[in-house]
């Protein structure tokens, strides 16, 4: 598991037309820094099981959408473990490799079809529907309920960007298993309400200072903890529009459900 600090070198480096030119040439000529690719399981048999023609991939995360580095699979391999591989998956919207994780987040959703997608391409979906957005009125805030808390998306990780046309508020941290919002001595009240309440709060500062709406996001999942963002619309953007104002009533859950 790397740390977010080696992450951002890595997308400092992905940034360079350099690096991406290799990766390039390593998908025609099977060869990255003057070293054959091979795949990715080569090592792990004795004697190795690898058998017919390697398959080179293009590798990507969610802290930006260039290219990370060079999957290698043979084709006995190539699916054997997952799709493509352990470790990986195929997002079923923008049909790109990704790695699973990095942290202790997970950077894959799967859908009600059961599609797997990254995290990105969720976010872009959440955003699109109006069901998940939250009226900043007096009534949809004193409605707010710890089930309804308990469905915010995870569709933000630590450190990726924003998504285009929305913007951060503010955030409430929680425990992850209970709900409890944490204080800052990094201890849990124990009940879910303090959360709710200070959720509340913050939507209605929002509203306060003229926000129409806002959606509540899971922007971060640690060990123990998790943080629920709140995002508000840019002014002037896609997603600054005014809502119906309908009161959801959604099913009790019981902790913090990675929806």
């Amino acid at each position: 598991m790397w740390a977010l600090p080696t992450m951002k070198q890595l997308n400092q480096e992905a940034e360079t037309k350099l690096f991406q030119d290799r990766l390039k040439r390593a998908l025609k000529t099977g060869t990255l820094d003057r070293k054959k690719l091979v795949c990715e399981w080569h090592d792990h048999d004795t004697p190795s099981r690898c058998s017919g023609d390697l398959h080179h991939y293009l590798h990507y995360d969610v802290f930006s959408p260039l290219a990370k580095g060079i999957l290698t699979l043979c084709e006995h391999h190539d699916g054997y473990y997952g799709s493509p591989t352990e470790g990986y998956f195929e997002c079923a919207d923008c049909q790109k490799i990704h790695i699973e994780n990095i942290t202790w987040e997970r950077y894959e959703h799967t859908t009600e079809d059961g599609d797997s997608i990254c995290i990105p391409c969720y976010a872009d979906r959440v955003l699109n529907d109006d069901d998940r957005w939250i009226p900043l009125t007096e009534e949809s805030i004193a409605a707010l309920t710890f089930a309804q808390v308990t469905k915010a998306p995870h569709c933000i990780a630590v450190q990726m960007p924003v998504p285009e046309g929305i913007e951060f508020y503010a955030n409430t941290e929680c425990d992850s298993s209970t709900g409890g919002r944490l204080t800052s001595s990094s201890s849990c009240e124990g009940s879910s309400d303090g959360a709710v309440s200070e959720i509340q709060e913050t939507l209605s500062n929002a509203m306060a200072e003229g926000h129409t709406r806002a959606i509540l996001i899971l922007d971060g999942a640690y060990q123990f903890s998790i943080s629920l963002g709140l995002y508000v619309p840019v002014k002037g953007r896609k997603y600054d529009q005014p809502v119906s104002v309908e009161t959801i009533e959604p099913t009790a859950a019981e902790g913090i459900a990675y929806a």
